[in-house]
């Protein structure tokens, strides 16, 4: 795996589970509790990143699901991919 300037460090069988993800292979519940053990054991490292304090959905936005499909296949990096994981955690989609 890459580790980028900022600080991201992202295992390339992460991008398989985004594709998997995104075209419907695996549920929302196998992909979030993926991402939560990656940041928890520090493989995908996140840049500092306030959890929200309103009550959670658990409801991950469609477009999330679209850029996960999109850095699978490359069209967009991984700082991209990395600011939707960062969006899910503001807004206690997703809890670290």
């Amino acid at each position: 795996h890459k580790t980028y300037e900022n600080g991201i460090s992202i295992p390339e069988w992460i991008r398989n589970n985004a594709g998997w993800w995104a075209d419907g292979s695996i549920d929302d519940s196998s992909f979030v509790q993926g991402i939560q053990y990656l940041i928890k054991e520090k493989i995908m490292k996140i840049p500092q990143t306030p959890q929200g304090t309103g009550s959670a959905s658990n409801q991950i936005p469609s477009w999330i699901k679209n850029n996960a499909g999109w850095w699978a296949d490359g069209s967009i990096d991984d700082s991209s991919f990395v600011q939707g994981i960062q969006y899910l955690i503001q807004n206690r989609i997703l809890r670290i």
